[in-house]
């Protein structure tokens, strides 16, 4: 009964969280905002490998060591576009749980405000995405059964790990102004109390998103062979508000358990919503006045 109860309030929280987004565009603007500039720095990135330039690729078609350092350069500042924009989305989101009306202009200055360590930790979460990138490439070009079994093995149990401690990273980081090393300690600590809902709101909105996109799929297909490519553009697009939709709701999840964990009770508008009791392990809490 835990289980399936715990998958229960995963996907009410997945219905809240991209309700609360629907309620405020703004935070789709954000994740446009972070796709773009996202896309942008990986067309950068790719240019001189497709164009074959000299500084890039030298005659035997290898990367030359300019390229790969401009590549690193290039990750990093993909890194830091995502926590940036991630940082927003967090600071307007609980502005919203805790009873405010924030505007576009509150996340962005509040991510700018702490734009050095934002910065800092872009630094550090690409540098870990970068070696756990290396390990699933050992573990696909090993042409040694052993090797590719131990370097997937680490890879996703790596991964897994740094998922656990920087679940929370960020709301400690841009709501509590903690340093990197404090954030990372308190992620941690904050995920324990609360890891059944991370992982079923997550999984609940990613089925939810799964469940919309079908028909979109579907209409893109139609519209394909109607229109051609303004029938496929026009999917793509529709796909792409759907991500953007379902990343931030993800986000707007992070934010409601975070206040739950500080705060022992879930945020006035889930509470409205019908989300009056909630459970994290054996522990319950019900707000003040609920039935």
């Amino acid at each position: 009964m835990g289980f399936f109860a715990t998958i229960g309030r995963g996907w009410s929280m997945a219905k809240l969280s991209m309700g609360v987004v629907r309620k405020d565009p703004e935070l789709l603007v954000y994740m446009v905002f972070a796709g773009v500039m996202s896309l942008a720095c990986l067309i950068g990135m790719s240019l001189p490998q497709f164009l074959e330039m000299s500084w890039a690729v030298d005659e035997n078609g290898a990367f030359t060591p300019a390229y790969l350092a401009f590549t690193f350069v290039g990750y990093m500042l993909l890194s830091i576009i995502v926590v940036f924009w991630n940082c927003a989305i967090i600071a307007n989101a609980n502005i919203r749980l805790t009873g405010g009306d924030p505007t576009f202009a509150d996340g962005v200055g509040a991510a700018m405000k702490r734009l050095p360590t934002i910065v800092a930790w872009g630094v550090v979460a690409g540098t870990v995405g970068l070696l756990l990138k290396a390990l699933e490439g050992a573990a696909r070009s090993s042409d040694n059964d052993a090797v590719r079994a131990v370097a997937s093995v680490v890879h996703f149990l790596g991964g897994l790990a740094w998922w656990f401690m920087t679940f929370f990273m960020i709301p400690h980081l841009i709501l509590e102004g903690k340093g990197i090393g404090d954030a990372l300690k308190d992620s941690k600590t904050t995920f324990t109390k609360t890891w059944g809902e991370n992982i079923t709101s997550g999984l609940g909105i990613g089925f939810v998103a799964f469940l919309i996109g079908i028909p979109i799929v579907l209409l893109t297909i139609a519209l394909t062979a109607a229109m051609g490519p303004v029938g496929l553009l026009i999917g793509a697009v529709g796909i792409g508000l759907l991500i953007a939709w379902a990343n931030a709701a993800e986000q707007v999840a992070v934010v409601a358990l975070y206040r739950f964990a500080q705060d022992g009770q879930m945020p006035k508008l889930y509470q409205d919503a019908g989300m009056q009791t909630y459970t994290f392990g054996n522990v319950q809490v019900t707000p003040p006045g609920a039935n």
